[in-house]
């Protein structure tokens, strides 16, 4: 996977998006946490907005970075959502009931009625 910082907007909120597959590559050797390698040892004090649009494949190692990127946010203020995810990521997603845990936006914009308290996508 790569993580490309697009724009931090003036309120704040980093823009990423990620492209490739998510698997065990992107986590295993001792790897640094990607978003961390992205936007510094700080990352999860951060508003960010995930576009997953470019993403065909995750694996269940996705999916535990998900969660456990999701537990760093909540613990440090920060916040993450997750949007515009292609139909098959969406799938899987689905089927593990993932919008319990993640916070999922059907697009950028919905994404960003999160952060402002606006609605759940």
């Amino acid at each position: 996977m790569k993580l490309t910082l697009q724009e931090i907007d003036k309120t704040g909120i980093v823009k990423l998006v990620a492209e490739g597959d998510i698997t065990i590559r992107d986590f295993a050797g001792g790897v640094k946490n990607p978003l961390e390698s992205t936007l510094g040892v700080n990352w999860a004090s951060n508003r960010v907005l995930l576009g997953l649009d470019k993403i065909a494949f995750i694996d269940s190692s996705a999916i535990g970075w998900l969660i456990d990127c999701q537990r760093k946010f909540s613990e440090k203020g920060g916040k993450m959502v997750l949007h515009s995810v292609t139909p098959r990521v969406r799938d899987i997603l689905d089927l593990l009931q993932m919008r319990q845990v993640l916070n999922l936006a059907d697009n950028e914009a919905a994404a960003r009625d999160i952060f402002n308290g606006e609605s759940r996508a």
